[in-house]
């Protein structure tokens, strides 16, 4: 049986586009496996002041900074972004809170608090956070003259939403 000359052409294109789509997919096989295809690092992760807030006073909670069960109301009212350190994913942050302990007890351990009614103190801390791993935040509360170390970088200052 004889083929005719449009069925060779036919051939020959299809065996080429199949060489070349097997080609492609080592190709992308490849990258995957050496892992050479790199999301994009546009995608970190913006907190609100809700949920910054909230793993704050887990923190504090955790490391015996507040006791929750002498806490009548806590609240963060503010956190205000700062700046960044170099070479780090450390940011700063102020974070305010108020809160009202049971019957005068002391139930949260931090300086500067001040006593704004009887039972009620509000409280602002400055806080590094590291966002190196989003799932788990390194917290470390400092002083405001961390502000003047070198390897502080003061950004645009806002708030939180």
């Amino acid at each position: 049986m004889k083929k005719n000359k449009n069925g060779n052409i036919f051939d020959i294109v299809a065996l080429i586009i199949a060489f070349a789509s097997l080609f492609f997919n080592i190709i992308l096989l490849y990258n995957i496996k050496n892992n050479t295809l790199k999301p994009n690092n546009n995608s970190v992760k913006e907190y609100t002041k809700k949920e910054l807030g909230e793993y704050f006073k887990y923190y504090q909670s955790t490391n015996n900074l507040a006791y929750p069960d002498k806490i009548v109301l806590w609240d963060v009212n503010n956190i205000t972004y700062r700046g960044f350190f170099k070479n780090t994913s450390k940011k700063l942050y102020y974070i305010e809170e108020k809160y009202t302990c049971v019957s005068g007890d002391s139930c949260i351990t931090a300086s500067g608090v001040s006593k704004d009614k009887e039972y009620s103190y509000s409280a602002t801390f400055v806080v590094s956070i590291d966002f190196n791993d989003p799932y788990d935040l390194k917290f470390e509360i400092l002083d405001y003259s961390i502000e003047n170390s070198s390897d502080f970088i003061q950004d645009e200052i806002y708030d939180l939403k």
